[in-house]
């Protein structure tokens, strides 16, 4: 079960006497946490049809095509209803929201790395395991597969299609959700919000427009720059969506924001009379990350001690004394916020020795901010915030488990006979509910950026 849900991979030893090791996928585990936040954006983005599809998938981790298409609308009628379906199955994967299941899906050697999947497509010459009794593919045909997977998910599914006729069968490929599809579109959108805020509502658009230009050429989902886009495209696709939006203003504002300290888009040449412009996503990120462990010293020490880390962000390596001049704190006070945010692992502090018995009359101490180390130190903060959460709220629905599987098991829940008493805690119950589920999301949101790099 656990490898129907993506959760566990079995590795090969390197002989075939050797026993066989299973590998965790920790990322597949925690993206069940991102699973609404999966199916809210598909309907927004595409449809219910689709909505219903993907949650297919993620309810049984991997499905052949035709059992997807059987949960189609029941509101329509057969023919349409199957229709509706491939074509939305069809859009889904020509957008990379659901791509196959490798052939032998973590079947790999022992120690070698179960999150490289395109990897496993070079290794499809091995015995496969046919319940049928079938002999595994020759070598040919193997090399022919990985040509057909080699050429994109999307670009085929039409054409089987139509040449199947029901073509997905019974011996049809295994599909799953792409959870790196979307991450990266939740990051882009997240990217756009930051120059939105920084510079103005027409750069987060450009920027926006760029990156969907660009997406279909990112290999990996923490990508460091974007793929270049000429400017000519990046106008087209502008007006093509806000034809009020003036060519001159966007070149002005792609030449802002290139020409802007940040560094969040570069000029990277020109092309065919016209500039090339990337995305510094990497930057972009960073950037996002400093603004939220800024937010989070400041709520959790204050406005002084926020002044010092930004300080220490700057100059490096600082005394205490000089830290206290330059924020402008009184000594005793710098010297209790250092403190804090050492015992935190906001900060660090190094000594450096003048002499050999590094007696402390005679050694610096300078403080400086690690960001790496910051980051990794938050991120476990997230995940961990995210684990109380999660039992704070399984604990309330467990107070309440017999009056909630009352109200399932009635057709019609206004007609439950329930006591004044039980009314009450259902109804704090659900506050209590919606209050841990929103705060889940604006975790979940965090996490996006401390897990990408």
């Amino acid at each position: 079960m656990l490898i129907q849900q993506n959760c566990v991979a079995p590795l090969r030893g390197e002989t075939p006497d050797s026993d066989t090791l299973y590998h965790i996928h920790v990322d597949n585990i925690l993206h069940r946490l991102r699973y609404p936040r999966f199916l809210l954006h598909t309907r927004e983005c595409m449809g219910e049809t689709h909505e219903a599809l993907l949650e297919g998938l993620l309810e049984h981790g991997r499905l052949r095509a035709r059992a997807l298409f059987e949960r189609a609308e029941s509101s329509r009628g057969a023919d349409e209803k199957e229709t509706n379906a491939e074509k939305a199955f069809e859009e889904l994967v020509e957008g990379r929201f659901v791509e196959r299941v490798p052939v032998g899906f973590g079947d790999v050697h022992a120690g070698q790395s179960a999150d490289e999947d395109e990897d496993l497509m070079d290794r499809e010459d091995r015995e496969d395991d046919r319940s049928d009794g079938s002999p595994p593919p020759s070598r040919s045909a193997s090399a022919a597969k990985r040509r057909r997977r080699s050429s994109g998910g999307g670009r085929d599914v039409s054409a089987r299609l139509e040449a199947s006729g029901d073509g997905f069968g019974e011996e049809d490929d295994l599909w799953r959700v792409n959870a790196d599809e979307f991450n990266r579109r939740f990051r882009h959108v997240a990217c756009a919000a930051l120059v939105r805020e920084k510079v103005d509502d027409a750069a987060g658009h450009l920027l926006l427009a760029m990156l969907e230009l660009s997406r279909a050429h990112e290999a990996k989902v923490n990508e460091e720059r974007s793929t270049p886009v000429s400017e000519a495209e990046i106008v087209r696709k502008v007006l093509a969506e806000n034809a009020d939006f003036g060519v001159d203003r966007a070149k002005s504002t792609l030449e802002k924001m290139a020409n802007d300290t940040s560094e969040l888009i570069s000029c990277v040449g020109d092309a065919h009379g016209g500039p090339n412009y990337c995305v510094n996503m990497r930057r972009i990120i960073d950037l996002i990350r400093m603004k939220e462990i800024e937010a989070v010293v400041r709520e959790r020490f204050g406005g002084p001690a926020c002044r010092i880390f930004r300080l220490l962000i700057m100059k490096r390596n600082l005394e205490q004394k000089q830290i206290a001049e330059m924020a402008m704190i009184p000594v005793k006070d710098t010297r209790e916020l250092l403190y804090k945010l050492l015992k935190a692992e906001y900060v660090q502090i190094q000594e450096v020795a003048r002499t050999s018995d590094h007696a402390p009359s005679r050694t610096f101490y300078l403080w400086r901010v690690d960001l790496l180390r910051v980051v990794e130190h938050v991120g476990r903060e997230l995940y961990r915030a995210t684990s109380n959460l999660r039992a704070r709220l399984i604990h309330e629905l467990s107070q309440e488990r017999e009056t909630l599987q009352l109200l399932e098991r009635a057709q019609d829940t206004s007609t439950v006979p329930l006591t004044t008493g039980q009314r009450q805690n259902l109804a704090r119950m659900r506050t209590v509910a919606t209050s841990l589920e929103s705060s889940l999301l604006r975790l979940d949101e965090l996490v996006c950026f401390f897990a990408v790099w």
